[in-house]
């Protein structure tokens, strides 16, 4: 790749991460390009030269932000041998990360509503499967480790990935709902709470 496609990718990539911090302040539908391009300390039009339209911009944004986010996640967890050791702070990282960046939740949100809205666009339902499935890939990479190793009682790859998606799709929804009851509930006591059942009853 030439210096001047890695400044180009370089640029936009900041553009996208300035950008997903103004969204966090006040959302997608509020934001303006205006908003994002003096966040970024660009000119309005210096986006468009990245960016086909706003919704490319929330899209791409929101697709770094995770991408990110697993990236500071999986590299924090390289030096834990142990699978179950692994997957436990995998999946605590994930929720002191949301209980602790005021951030968070209110993109997590947003991200949700956004796509909702565009279901019937492929390029952002093919974004939004993107996102789930690195997720998934994520536990699922801990699980398969496990599995080698005798830790966990894993019969197949395709066990290990329906695991992967049950406790994707369980931390997305437990988060949902402590927003939306104002936190009722020991988010942290939940999830401990799932993950011994899910270790001692189902896999070990």
């Amino acid at each position: 790749m030439s210096a001047r496609r890695i400044d180009r990718e370089n640029k936009k990539h900041d553009i996208a991460l300035a950008a997903m911090s103004v969204f966090a302040d006040h959302g997608f539908d509020s934001t303006s390009m205006s908003r994002v391009a003096s966040e970024a300390g660009i000119g309005k039009g210096t986006i468009y030269e990245y960016f086909s339209s706003k919704d490319d911009l929330i899209a791409t944004s929101i697709r770094l932000w995770m991408q990110n986010m697993a990236e500071e996640t999986e590299k924090a967890l390289e030096a834990i041998p142990d699978p179950e050791s692994r997957l436990r702070a995998y999946v605590h990282s994930l929720v002191d990360m949301f209980l602790t960046d005021e951030k968070m939740p209110r993109l997590m949100v947003s991200c949700f509503q956004f796509f909702m809205t565009r279901r019937s666009d492929t390029k952002f339902s093919d974004t939004l499967r993107i996102m789930f499935r690195a997720g998934v890939s994520s536990i699922e990479r801990i699980l398969l480790d496990g599995m080698e190793a005798g830790v966990f009682r894993i019969e197949s790859y395709q066990d290990a990935e329906r695991i992967a998606v049950n406790l994707t799709a369980f931390l997305d929804g437990i988060c949902l709902d402590y927003l939306a009851t104002g936190g009722v509930f020991d988010l942290r006591e939940q999830v401990e709470y799932y993950m011994r059942y899910l270790l001692e009853a189902d896999i070990k």
